[in-house]
This record gives C-alpha cells, structure tokens and sequence, in this order.
C-alpha cells in the first residue's frame, strides 16, 4: 500500500473534522459527502486520482491510477483503497486481490474529536503541519479554495469545507479536475472488497514496524 503526500495530506483532512453525530458512526469530516478527481503531473510521477467520501468520511475510497518514474524504470500503480470506520481495504486492480488492515489511529483519533467544531479541528491540522495562509485564494474547477505553504507540504490550496483541490510539492503537482459537493459516487466502489479475495494486511498496532516486518520477510 503505497502513500503518497497528497494522500496522506487528504486522509489527515479527512481526520480532522466534526466529532461523532452518534456513537456508531462518528462524523469524520465538515463535508457529508463530496468526489474529487485530480490530475497528477511531474518529473517522477503522473496519472489520475479520484478520491469520494460519504457519511461525513466515515465511508471512502481513492482510485489511483499513476506512472511512477524514477532512473529509468517506470511503474504503474493501479490501486483501490476502501476505508470504513477503522478498517482499510487495500485493493490492487491489476491482481484483483487486496488486504484488510486495522487503522492504529482510528479510536484515538474519534475520541481526539469529542467536542470540537470541523473548523476548529482544521486549525489545528493546518497549524500541526506548519501550514500559513499566504492570504490569497483560487479557483480550482469552479470551487473556491484558500492557498495555504507548509515546509512539509509545499503549496496547497483548501475549501472551507476540508477539501484539498491543488498541491505542489518538490515539481510535482496535483490539481483537481472535477470536483462534485454532495455526490458521494458509486456504491459498488464502496463494497469492491466484498467481491475480491481480501488477506490480512501488516499488523500497524505498533506503528508501522508490522509493515517494515512484512517486507522483510518478503
């Protein structure tokens, strides 16, 4: 399961929202539902991304399809990933097999949000990752975003609503095609795991020494 900033910059947006609307199913994001689609484009990697979301981002899932590039070798990437509450289904499209790994940070995440309003959460997001607004703003396919510069982010342009829409980062760059508020996208993309073989993903109980673990035995 491969991580790359701008996803791993959505899913802690996606975290850093409204608690729960009751206890079976907390609310992990200001938008209820929204699809995002971008275009990635640079020296190293290019390809498309559409990430979806539904019931305040307890639901999700990202499709990845992007040519990875680096010295002369050239990789594709063709990836579905679900998440549902705390458990991640990883899901390689060229196989069609996947793994089904608990979320370490899940709980403690739910119970980090008791109490506090999505904007509140997003402040706090915005100021862990060293994120200043540079107090300009955009639009990007027809949504208004805020630009925002982190060290460790680069450029990232936000909505209101917790929606990442552009990131540039060290030459490569990220900008959303479409983006569609309320539209939560296919159900059948929500319960692909049900219809693949799905095998135990690494152990991440202990950070990510299960996956280090796994690959060494690999």
């Amino acid at each position: 399961m491969k991580i790359t900033t701008s996803a791993a910059l959505a899913s802690l947006l996606t975290l850093a929202a409204q608690a729960s609307a009751n206890d079976a199913t907390p609310r992990l994001h200001p938008t209820e539902a929204a699809c995002v689609t971008y275009e990635t484009s640079g020296p190293m990697m290019s390809g498309q991304t559409t990430r979806c979301h539904r019931d305040y981002a307890y639901e999700q899932y990202e499709i990845v399809n992007t040519n990875i590039s680096f010295a002369g070798v050239s990789q594709s990437q063709d990836q579905h990933t679900i998440t549902i509450g705390d458990w991640i289904y990883a899901i390689n499209l060229q196989t069609n097999k996947g793994t089904k790994t608990k979320n370490p940070m899940y709980e403690g995440l739910v119970s980090a949000l008791d109490d506090s309003s999505p904007e509140e959460m997003t402040d706090v997001f915005l100021n862990a990752m060293g994120m200043t607004p540079n107090g300009q703003s955009k639009t990007v396919a027809n949504v208004q975003c805020d630009i925002y510069t982190s060290a460790m982010m680069g450029t990232v342009c936000i909505t209101d609503g917790g929606l990442m829409l552009e990131q540039e980062f060290m030459g490569t760059t990220q900008v959303a095609t479409s983006v569609a508020i309320g539209d939560s996208g296919a159900e059948e993309n929500y319960t692909l795991y049900q219809n693949v073989p799905i095998t135990d993903g690494p152990d991440l109980s202990n950070g990510l020494q299960g996956l280090f673990d796994q690959m060494g035995q690999q």
